[in-house]
């Protein structure tokens, strides 16, 4: 069997896998969500329009009951930046840190949290949502340097979550699954010690133009090429950001040392041969990577879990793994 193809049971099991996919096309609840979606092109908005169709999903996610749940600040350098930590009900002393997506320009704690309350079920594990400052008012590197400073202030109190430092994973998807990866490498660039695991879900990881993925999905999708490029545009302080590792995590020149990875791609996306080729690029540098891609899903499938039920289901056995793996 070719290494990077494995089938749908591995997932349940246990992981270190090569690829999982799940054998089917455009899944038909999928479908139904993109037939709700298909005259919104978030590009043609203003940044404030944009936000507030967003955050009309809020109130139609189904949130599961966790232990308990507590909003704190991470304050440094006189930024403030919203928390929420989830404590589920049969937990243990391991710890996902999760930045939400959003194109750098939306998203936040609420928006999300139907998200982080699976991710604690399923794992067993705490989580700490952790909301950053967006684009366009804050552009690069602000975002990136809110997931740093709070990903370490949340190690240096870790005794106050009762959370083992061994046991901790940064996770995130879309442009937080970006922030994850590129806090590990500003970790490693400096000395900073390291968690256990990341896990990116569709990830953005490089300036992609031409692959495959993108001519094929870009539009009609969801997730467009009119709006990564606007996404882009917005996030940026300046043309030399382009070729800062820090905004594309791919252009890094030694991602050797990094924690190992798990990357979860939608079939259905632009941005899933990022995803793949991240894969390939930390595998090369001998980092543990597993890419798992979702066939029949599409981009930011985790908030649309209440319409698509395999979307739930993969959130799942995604999570179950990570805790698996953080607590062995």
């Amino acid at each position: 069997m070719n290494d990077h193809k494995l089938t749908f049971s591995v997932i349940s099991n246990y992981l270190p896998i090569k690829i999982w996919r799940l054998i089917m096309s455009l899944d038909p609840s999928a479908k139904k969500v993109l037939e709700l979606l298909k005259n919104i092109e978030l590009s043609t908005l203003s940044v404030e329009n944009a936000r507030t169709l967003m955050n009309m999903g809020i109130d139609k996610q189904i949130k599961e009951n966790v232990k308990s749940t507590q909003d704190f600040t991470i304050t440094y350098n006189n930024i403030h930046l919203p928390c929420r930590l989830y404590e589920p009900f049969n937990q243990s002393d391991a710890l996902i840190v999760y930045f939400h997506g959003g194109g750098f320009m939306f998203g936040n704690i609420e928006l999300f949290d139907h998200v982080c309350r699976k991710a604690a079920n399923s794992s067993g594990c705490k989580v700490i949502s952790v909301g950053y400052r967006l684009a366009p008012e804050y552009k690069f590197p602000a975002a990136v340097d809110d997931a740093y400073n709070s990903f370490k202030w949340i190690k240096d109190n870790s005794s106050h979550f009762g959370v083992n430092l061994s046991k901790i994973a940064i996770a995130g998807d879309s442009a937080g699954a970006n922030l994850a990866t590129v806090t590990c490498l500003r970790c490693k660039d400096n000395g900073i010690a390291l968690p256990k695991l990341q896990v990116l879900f569709y990830p953005v990881v490089g300036p992609d133009l031409c692959s495959a993925s993108l001519r094929k999905y870009g539009e009609g999708f969801f997730l467009t090429k009119a709006s990564m490029e606007w996404f882009t545009q917005l996030y940026l302080s300046s043309a030399k950001d382009l070729i800062n590792p820090y905004m594309f995590p791919i252009l890094h020149s030694n991602p050797k040392g990094l924690p190992e990875a798990i990357i979860i791609t939608a079939e259905h996306d632009p941005l899933c041969d990022q995803g793949e080729m991240y894969n390939i690029f930390l595998r090369e540098a001998d980092v543990p990577s597993t890419c798992i891609q979702a066939k029949g899903m599409i981009h930011g499938f985790l908030n649309f879990t209440h319409l698509i039920p395999s979307a739930l289901a993969i959130a799942d056995m995604v999570w179950c793994a990570v805790g698996k793996k953080l607590n062995t």
